[in-house]
């Protein structure tokens, strides 16, 4: 494993550690594993320390499958979560770990071909009061050909659970794939629209001397063609992102995921 893995793998212990020594004994929330031809997936579930819940989707595709991250690339279906009919729980967010980028038969390609843990973040209207997960899954799973896999969750779930080893050891390990936010060694320092609007062009400050690569998730209607990276430093460089959609009306951003050498950083920008 990775130096950097590691630290983030321990840093996610901890904070699990400290939310289950605060909390008398109950169990943790684990679905069954929901299972079809090209892997399986279940959730599970722990109480946080902010009132609410960290859930991690587990998803396991099969020896020579694939999956994707929260957009596809060029083809593919991403995972779906819908978790309304929920008693006293709201999904406030979903973070994935950093995919896989390359090309496949269907063009560029977002994903994993190993097992992987999607993370939401659950809200409580009522902390000290005891949810109840309702969740309706989709993802996708590809090999020769494409299959939608869906399924259905239930989990009760106690402000009071203290986590048992496989439960622990499944929501420390997805969240320390999590890629990093922003910081002054590794991030976007600056971005503007082209005076034609064509194109959106970042300065990238990079841990890493290598062309980074870089994975987009564009707000709908929103899309750009293949990225081109110029250096203009050592560990700095341009990213030129050219804007082939744009929505008919409202406001547009773009999720953008940047590798650079060991490293991932996810940050969300405004298409303006």
């Amino acid at each position: 494993m990775k130096k950097q893995s590691m630290t983030g793998l321990k840093t996610a212990l901890g904070a699990l550690a400290i939310a289950a020594l605060a909390a008398p004994a109950a169990h943790a929330a684990a679905s069954r594993w929901a299972e079809s031809d090209g892997g399986r997936m279940r959730l599970v579930a722990l109480p946080n320390q902010h009132g609410g819940y960290d859930a991690a989707l587990q998803i396991e595709p099969a020896p020579g499958w694939k999956t994707y991250w929260r957009h596809p690339g060029e083809a593919g279906l991403p995972p779906l979560v819908d978790i309304r009919g929920s008693d006293n729980v709201t999904l406030s967010s979903t973070r994935f770990p950093a995919p896989e980028i390359g090309q496949d038969e269907g063009g560029r390609f977002y994903g994993y071909h190993k097992a992987v843990g999607v993370m939401l973040e659950l809200t409580s209207a009522k902390p000290a009061a005891p949810a109840r997960l309702k969740a309706t899954v989709m993802i996708g799973l590809c090999k020769e050909i494409c299959l939608p896999f869906q399924a259905e969750f239930e989990l009760a779930l106690s402000p009071e659970a203290r986590p048992e080893s496989d439960e622990f050891m499944a929501l420390a390990t997805a969240r320390s794939a999590l890629p990093e936010t922003p910081s002054d060694d590794f991030g976007i320092h600056a971005s503007r629209m082209s005076d034609d609007g064509k194109s959106l062009q970042l300065t990238l400050r990079l841990p890493s001397g290598a062309t980074p690569e870089v994975a987009l998730s564009p707000s709908a209607g929103l899309a750009f063609g293949p990225a081109q990276f110029t250096p203009t430093g050592p560990r700095e460089g341009v990213l030129d992102l050219p804007v082939t959609r744009r929505p008919e009306s409202g406001p547009a951003d773009v999720t953008i995921l940047i590798k650079s050498g060991s490293r991932a950083m996810e940050t969300t920008l405004a298409a303006e």
